[in-house]
């Protein structure tokens, strides 16, 4: 009788240790993108942190030892309008370039013997006004008005009497004022700037201003001399409107 024989399975010789994962390299590529990627990072952060920076240096101009003088007043009086003998009808339109006082004239100084009778419409300040009176031989009649800068008044009136005829004109008493002054302007600011200034009346523009150039830590002299458009009290002063970095 044949006996079986088990056959064993070969085992691995304990001679030889299982093969190892080589390690990974990076490609010479790879490895210098990364550094580009890192370098331009490192840019960017850089500039972006001085472009903050200087973005903090702002100018800061003020106004300082500001002097105004004592105005110098220039009252004046004279016919606004003059057309002299009007035929009736007549008509006038006139606008102010300064505030006044401002008065209509029907004049019959011309006339010896005869009265004349005028009939007027008139608007003046947007409001509109209709009225009746007599002017007698040498003398006038007068409608007076006190009228800012810009304002209009006009209208039409109808003379009877004599020839149907008067002088007519528009008066005008006015008064401007002049004015000097004086300012030194400072930057005690982190960066130079250029700065607006501005004379205000009243707390309000006038047509006066100018732009300077002031250094970091420096200053500017300033000066002016200008005509307002009429003689009353004002508090005049000296302001910064805008300004921004040079």
């Amino acid at each position: 009788m044949v006996g079986q024989m088990e056959l064993s399975q070969p085992q691995p010789s304990g001679i030889y240790p299982p093969p190892q994962d080589k390690p990974r390299r990076f490609s010479r590529n790879a490895l210098i993108g990364i550094i580009i990627i890192i370098a331009t990072l490192l840019a960017a952060g850089g500039y972006g942190g001085n472009r903050i920076y200087q973005d903090s240096l702002q100018p800061n101009v003020q106004a300082t030892a500001v002097n105004i003088g004592t105005p110098s007043t220039s009252p004046s009086s004279s016919n606004a309008v003059n057309d002299g003998r009007v035929t009736s009808p007549g008509s006038f339109d006139y606008t102010t370039s300064l505030p006044g006082t401002y008065t209509l004239v029907w004049d019959n100084i011309f006339s010896v013997i005869t009265s004349k009778s005028v009939s007027v419409t008139y608007t003046v300040s947007g409001s509109t006004h209709s009225q009746s009176f007599t002017v007698q031989p040498g003398h006038n009649y007068e409608l007076s008005f006190n009228l800012g800068n810009g304002d209009r008044v006009y209208g039409n009136f109808a003379v009877s009497g004599g020839s149907n005829d008067v002088n007519f004109y528009i008066t005008a008493q006015t008064c401007t004022e002049t004015v000097s002054f004086s300012f030194t302007l400072v930057n005690p600011g982190s960066a130079n700037g250029f700065a607006t200034a501005r004379l205000l009346e009243d707390g309000k523009d006038t047509t006066w201003s100018n732009r300077y150039y002031v250094p970091q830590g420096g200053q500017v002299q300033g000066s002016c001399t200008i005509t307002l458009s009429d003689c009353a009290s004002h508090i005049l002063s000296v302001s910064i409107s805008t300004q921004g970095k040079a």
